[in-house]
């Protein structure tokens, strides 16, 4: 269920038998010129669309966070960058009002990788006030099944270019897209050394994404995160006995 769409009775209510929640958390950056802007945060949302359809009578549904931590792509048209400190301690508190809340179970739902180090923080800092945390970065954890799909993987590249045109074909034009790869050792910073790292503000090969692609990734990743939720939740009611 979407906690957007509960009254504070039906809310007090359902609490009695969920106390796991969701948190979609996306970023508003550059995606070459073929993606949506709004990429990372579509994505989750679809997610979210998906599982309530499935799970939604055991976890609710919080509202996305749509900004967050993009240093590498700050300098690119369209990027809103919100420093690691402030992303951070307000995801933390975010969590933290879920566990006042009597919510023992969060689930942060990555969209974007910039986000990843705060969230481990973030995930540390939860779980010290008794909270049982999963984290889901998709094209991290379920890369080697993505490869399966998609060969040509990478921020706005095939895969996550695939799952934008499975939501909405508006969303993106591959043809605008080709196929980028990495040139420069990832590992190496500068100043604006993103715009060196993303030729034109993405990689891999976005111009083979299809929106057939995007569905059967779709369908394979959610039995995955169903499969995390549960390996959450045997943690969860382990503990208890």
């Amino acid at each position: 269920m979407y906690m957007m769409d509960l009254t504070a009775a039906k809310y007090k209510e359902i609490k009695k038998s969920v106390d796991t929640v969701l948190l979609p958390i996306g970023m508003i950056e550059m995606h070459g010129h073929h993606c949506s802007l709004g990429t990372d945060v579509w994505i989750p949302r679809e997610f979210v669309r998906r599982l309530d359809a499935k799970i939604g009578d055991r976890v609710m549904m919080a509202p996305e966070v749509a900004y967050g931590h993009s240093w590498s792509l700050a300098p690119f048209e369209g990027t809103i960058d919100i420093s690691a400190e402030a992303f951070s301690h307000y995801v933390f508190e975010i969590g933290k009002e879920f566990h006042r809340n009597g919510f023992e179970q969060i689930v942060l739902f990555n969209g974007h990788g910039g986000n990843i180090p705060s969230l481990a923080i973030v995930t540390e800092k939860l779980a010290d006030l008794g909270m049982n945390v999963l984290t889901i970065n998709w094209w991290v954890d379920y890369r080697e099944q993505i490869l399966e799909i998609t060969k040509g993987p990478g921020h706005g590249g095939e895969d996550e270019t695939s799952l934008i045109l499975a939501i909405d074909e508006k969303l993106a034009d591959p043809t605008l897209a080709g196929n980028n790869q990495i040139k420069m050792n990832p590992k190496i910073k500068f100043e604006k050394s993103g715009l060196k790292l993303f030729k034109d503000g993405y990689l891999g090969n976005a111009g083979a994404a299809t929106a057939e692609k995007g569905e059967r990734l779709y369908e394979m990743m959610l039995e995955l995160v169903i499969s995390d939720l549960e390996d959450l939740w045997r943690v969860a009611y382990e503990s208890l006995y």
